[in-house]
């Protein structure tokens, strides 16, 4: 391995990590998942759960589930609270990239920020 990824933050297979909030088993499951990366993707910029949901062609529940399931990886972040008057919540992508390998090991890398996490499942 070389000495630029031995100086990364680890994490391993089985846990978060607290300060990038990236957990890599989730990652793994959801952006496999045809839908759910269609949904990673669409919050390259801001954007609504009902955009999500008419863009996708997905119903508003499965739509709020993917995007609850995302922010739950650390792949989503809510810009902002849904407003007494009707505004709602927006989100976008919480990592600046994220790259799976699948060579033996399987590698995740989550950036943000100029951080980069990774890690080898065992």
């Amino acid at each position: 391995m070389s000495e630029t990824a031995d100086n990364r933050p680890r994490c391993t297979y089985a846990e978060q990590d607290g300060p990038m909030g990236c957990d890599p088993h989730s990652i793994i499951e959801l952006l496999a998942a045809g839908d759910t990366r269609d949904v990673y993707l669409r919050a390259e910029e801001p954007v609504t759960v009902r955009e999500i949901a008419e863009e996708l062609d997905l119903p508003r529940s499965t739509a709020y589930r993917k995007v609850e399931r995302l922010q739950e990886a650390g792949l989503l972040r809510q810009l902002n609270e849904r407003s007494k008057g009707g505004l709602p919540a927006h989100y976008v992508q919480s990592m600046d990239a994220v790259s799976v390998t699948y060579d033996d090991p399987v590698q995740i890398e989550c950036s943000r920020n100029g951080a980069t996490l990774w890690c080898e499942p065992e």
